[in-house]
């Protein structure tokens, strides 16, 4: 009758030693479970970020190079549509002119497009202000990334800037 003694559990006869072993071994699967969860809400929200500083600084740099290129249509597409809309009734042409015109709204950004030299960039939330040697530019996020709402800004001391383009 020895081996029904081996077969009892512990805990039966006065200690809970059966529960906690259940507990402990419980609490590490859990433990091992939450890696797996833990990892898709940091991958999560990372993916929520969106997009950042080196993506803005992408798309003036896109925006510059295109006007650089006579690209007027690549240049509108990275624009905010209300802020194309704006330039070619400002203009009193379509964008895709306006924005390209080395004697239009952006005649400063057409001269100077050559060399874009980015110097710095402020991401706040779902704005942005890329600041470049000749030019500061300002964007939003829009679905899933940055377009520029206004471009041309000149710095005014105590007022706001003094944008030749903008939504």
């Amino acid at each position: 009758m020895g081996a029904v003694g081996v077969l009892t559990p512990v805990g039966f006869e006065g200690g809970d030693d059966v529960r906690r072993s259940t507990l402990r071994a419980g609490a590490a699967d859990r433990g091992l479970a939450a890696v797996p969860v833990l990892a898709l809400t940091v991958l999560g929200l990372a993916a929520c970020a969106g997009p950042g500083a080196t993506d803005a600084e992408d798309v003036v740099t896109r925006f510059v190079g295109a006007i650089a290129a006579g690209d007027g249509p690549e240049a509108c597409r990275l624009l905010l549509p209300d802020a194309a809309e704006a330039l070619a009734e400002d203009a009193g042409e379509p964008c895709q002119e306006a924005v390209v015109d080395p004697s239009g709204p952006l005649a400063d950004v057409v001269a100077g497009a050559d060399d874009v030299v980015v110097e710095d960039v402020h991401v706040a939330g779902r704005q942005a202000q890329v600041v470049t040697a000749s030019d500061t530019v300002f964007l939003a996020l829009s679905g899933d990334g940055w377009v520029v709402t206004a471009a041309g800004c000149t710095a005014r001391p105590d007022r706001p800037y003094d944008c030749e383009v903008e939504a």
